[in-house]
């Protein structure tokens, strides 16, 4: 893609990127699953973008639920979201708020799912994170938040951990 087409999706992105332009694409994302802001910035950063999620969260201090629109990528049975808070040197609020509360809901179109988050660490967070950056994403926020590392959480079923708890009693 050439540099003056990237420029045009990234001016795109920052025009959108208001609170007015974040309502709507929640809205959008609740509604159809498809995030036009990620659009915008997945391309003008030139790779691929990936399918999104609502997720829901309680907020770490007033307890209030917050959502925001993150792009994922599955794992097996889970979702995994990266906290790069576009590279900048402190954590996104919902990975303060998933840290301080794991239980959450996500939201894709109009399928809602209850979730629990754990925040992949040691050798499973550098294969999770291959996982995520396997098409380049990442990488640049990556350096520009260096020397915080950038979290990645791995968002689970509610559903799937009562089924492996009723397994593991058996």
């Amino acid at each position: 893609m050439s540099r003056n087409r990237q420029q045009l999706w990234m001016r795109l992105a920052l025009l959108f990127s208001n609170p007015a332009g974040l309502r709507i694409d929640r809205a959008l994302v609740s509604a159809t699953a498809f995030s036009l802001i990620n659009q915008f910035y997945s391309r003008a950063g030139g790779f691929t973008p990936h399918p999104c999620l609502l997720l829901t969260t309680r907020h770490h201090k007033t307890g209030e639920p917050r959502s925001v629109v993150l792009p994922y990528r599955r794992d097996g049975h889970r979702w995994l979201v990266v906290g790069s808070h576009g590279g900048r040197p402190n954590d996104a609020v919902w990975a303060k708020n998933l840290r301080a509360n794991p239980v959450a809901e996500i939201r894709m179109g109009r399928r809602r799912v209850p979730v629990t988050a754990y925040e992949a660490e040691n050798e499973e967070r550098s294969r999770v994170w291959n996982i995520v950056t396997d098409d380049g994403a990442y990488l640049a926020y990556e350096r520009t938040a260096h020397p915080r590392v950038i979290p990645v959480f791995a968002l689970v079923s509610a559903f799937e951990l009562e089924e492996k708890s009723r397994d593991s009693q058996v």
